[in-house]
């Protein structure tokens, strides 16, 4: 009958990963020492140590705040400046609109649709002064 996959896998490690690594084999009445377990030896810490330490952390935590509250000021700034910005783009569009309507009177034609309506009449040497 034809071997399946997992028969086939099982026949390999046996065949070369044991073969690799083979168990050591006892003599009768041989007893096998355990390795010896190092115990963890306690890490004397000095005051100075531990005072760098807090201090490295306090710093840290400091540096932190710091920066978000930075942040915070940043973007408060920028909306600011948005605002600004948006309101002299308004004042900017009012006197040009302005400007224009001004042109608009201060206009030869004008003038003498105004002479005309009043009964008055208009010396043709007008001239606009600009600053």
């Amino acid at each position: 009958m034809a071997m399946n996959t997992a028969e086939q896998l099982d026949d390999y490690y046996d065949n070369t990963v044991l073969q690799a690594n083979p168990e050591p084999v006892k003599q009768p009445g041989q007893t096998v020492a355990p390795a010896p377990v190092s115990e963890p030896s306690k890490i004397s810490v000095s005051k100075f140590e531990i005072v760098v330490a807090v201090s490295c952390v306090i710093i840290t935590l400091f540096m932190a705040i710091s920066l978000v509250t930075t942040k915070n000021q940043v973007t408060s700034a920028q909306h600011q400046l948005q605002n600004i910005n948006s309101q002299i783009t308004k004042v900017n569009s009012q006197n040009d609109s302005n400007k224009q309507v001004i042109d608009e009177l201060t206009g030869s034609t004008h003038l003498q649709q105004v002479a005309q309506k009043s009964g008055l009449s208009i010396n043709s040497d007008i001239r606009n002064v600009n600053k």
